[in-house]
């Protein structure tokens, strides 16, 4: 296939122009400001130009706290781009693929999420990415959009590598008991997203590791792989928001509030693809061994 990837240069989107290459496909990488997807003609005149068999959208307002304060970029990002490349790919007669977050969930249910739980985002940047969802599948019916949370890979920064270097820098960090996460590497996501477009999928996914786990938990585990002085201390919600919230304050930022639930189930996505995630224990060990 003719794969174009808006976002290209971004974590996620890195990863999937790799695996989509590595299989054969003709992979154009959509980066800015060549391709600024809030220009919806001039991205129709990019479809012209580029002929893509299929669009996959890894672009996105991808800051959670600076939402809060930059409500009106978040959402031309999250909504209004994603809209605008659903709507291209409609016109071009091109797959769409748009990815997006756990933060769609309000968190309340405490078992693993089914794609057709309510959604109620609690942050702007869960309302935004909300919002992106239904702007794709109004402009295109048959898009696929895949659900995922905490990606970590190797092409960018994320919360894996953070702790780990805390760890071996001799930092104490204390995480949180009382919320549960699904880690997601974006190679299991590259994987997952170009093999929904074989198996020519559309509608929600989720697309997450095996397993879910606190942040606590999450961290404990980079501990116990990583050599370093650091240590990792147990909080609760309760006592680590008031003290992460002073921390944006100061440079000028708002705490957006998380979902405090939002593992994911992945049995639908099991059925579709044939496919068993690997636990996220086996997949930092992978990642944190690179």
């Amino acid at each position: 296939m003719r794969i174009c990837v808006a976002g290209a240069r971004g974590m996620l989107g890195q990863q999937v122009v790799e695996t989509a290459s590595s299989l054969g496909h003709t992979v154009i990488p959509w980066v800015r400001p060549h391709v600024d997807i809030t220009q919806f003609e001039a991205l129709v005149q990019q479809c012209v130009d580029d002929k893509p068999d299929a669009i996959i959208n890894c672009a996105a307002w991808t800051d959670v706290d600076g939402a809060e304060t930059n409500i009106d970029a978040a959402y031309l990002a999250n909504q209004t781009g994603a809209g605008h490349l659903a709507r291209a790919a409609t016109l071009s007669g091109s797959r769409f693929v748009h990815v997006s977050t756990d933060f769609v969930y309000p968190g309340d249910l405490h078992r693993p999420l089914l794609e057709t739980d309510e959604t109620n985002p609690l942050s702007v940047y869960g309302q935004s990415k909300l919002a992106g969802e239904q702007a794709v599948l109004s402009a295109k019916a048959d898009a696929l959009v895949i659900r995922t949370g905490y990606i970590f890979g190797r092409h960018g920064q994320n919360l894996i590598d953070k702790i780990a270097y805390g760890i071996k820098s001799g930092y104490s960090m204390p995480f949180v008991t009382d919320q549960w996460i699904s880690p997601t590497s974006t190679p299991l996501l590259a994987d997952a997203i170009l093999r929904f477009l074989t198996y020519d999928s559309s509608g929600i996914y989720h697309v997450t590791q095996d397993g879910g786990c606190s942040t606590f938990e999450l961290a404990t585990f980079i501990a116990n792989q990583v050599d370093g002085s650091g240590v990792i201390t147990p909080t609760t919600l309760t006592d680590w928001e008031p003290v992460q919230s002073a921390r944006c304050e100061a440079v000028g930022r708002v705490l957006a509030k998380r979902p405090v639930y939002s593992v994911l189930s992945t049995e639908k996505l099991r059925t579709m693809l044939d496919i068993e995630p690997i636990t996220w224990q086996e997949s930092l060990r992978i990642h944190l061994s690179n």
